[in-house]
């Protein structure tokens, strides 16, 4: 019985059955066609592919493909935070002070803070003297050597009542000057007899009389601080050194260490002795 092949130009041929397994060639196009065995599909039909085996295993899920280890965006973060000069610490720090503690700390020892009452321990006292570098220390306590100086000379400067002291004593000298000047230059003494004895007297115990003259304001004033430090301590040291003219030397040197009288003490008693000598060489030729 002939075999029919169909070729894919469109031309049918009838070849017998003895062609069957082997090849033709197309009168028209000269492609060579197999020529399928009788009962069977064409070589090029669907159906002359074998059936893939059926599996008894059911089909598997779809594996999700796994998450990148680096996020794009985590990465471009700490490119961000290095170009910035930023870096991301590690370790333990106290949430107090920020200081970075070693593993299993439970106390600061910067300022004291404890980590696991989350509460600063009371009474606790910071070392301030903390430098590991040798010239930072000899530098922190140069400074803190000029502080304690500066602090001392602002503590041993003039008190304001010897600076008002000071100026009323060269204004009393200034005005006894200028009256004697006043009366050589013009040569009329003052109708009040005491400036016109004042005014008539040499130049020399005008002077004495003017250095005596502010010599007893400092050491009045010296005298009134004095007395203020005894009402500072109490009322009644205060009256005893104010209506008593003894107990005010006693009051001197008994709490000049004490109540830190000694510069005090000594300005009153310079005072006096230079207003002594001053008034008493000035007052009889007057």
């Amino acid at each position: 019985m002939p075999l029919r092949v169909n070729c894919q130009c469109g031309v049918a041929l009838n070849v017998p059955d003895t062609m069957a397994g082997k090849q033709v060639k197309c009168p028209k196009c000269q492609k060579v066609i197999p020529v399928a065995a009788p009962n069977s599909p064409a070589p090029n039909s669907p159906a002359a592919k074998p059936a893939a085996p059926k599996s008894t295993t059911p089909p598997k899920a779809p594996i999700a493909p796994k998450a990148s280890t680096s996020p794009v965006g985590q990465d471009a973060m700490s490119v961000l935070l290095d170009s910035a000069g930023l870096k991301k610490r590690e370790g333990i720090f106290c949430p107090a002070c920020d200081r970075p503690l070693p593993t299993g700390s439970a106390i600061c020892v910067g300022c004291g803070f404890n980590l696991q009452a989350g509460s600063k321990i009371e009474g606790f006292e910071v070392e301030t003297k903390e430098f590991g570098n040798k010239r930072l220390a000899e530098a922190a306590d140069m400074m803190a050597r000029e502080v304690e100086t500066e602090k001392r000379l602002l503590k041993a400067g003039m008190p304001w009542w010897m600076m008002l002291a000071i100026i009323l004593g060269v204004l009393f000298m200034m005005s006894s000057i200028l009256l004697k000047m006043d009366a050589n230059t013009s040569g009329k003494v003052s109708s009040v007899p005491i400036l016109a004895k004042f005014q008539s007297a040499s130049i020399g115990p005008v002077l004495a009389f003017s250095v005596g003259g502010a010599a007893c304001l400092v050491g009045l004033f010296s005298l009134f601080a004095i007395q203020a430090t005894a009402f500072k301590e109490s009322i009644q040291q205060g009256l005893l050194c104010t209506l008593t003219v003894v107990y005010v030397f006693y009051y001197m040197f008994s709490r000049m260490k004490s109540r830190k009288l000694g510069s005090t003490v000594a300005i009153f008693w310079i005072s006096a002795i230079l207003a002594g000598i001053c008034l008493g060489y000035s007052l009889p030729k007057i």
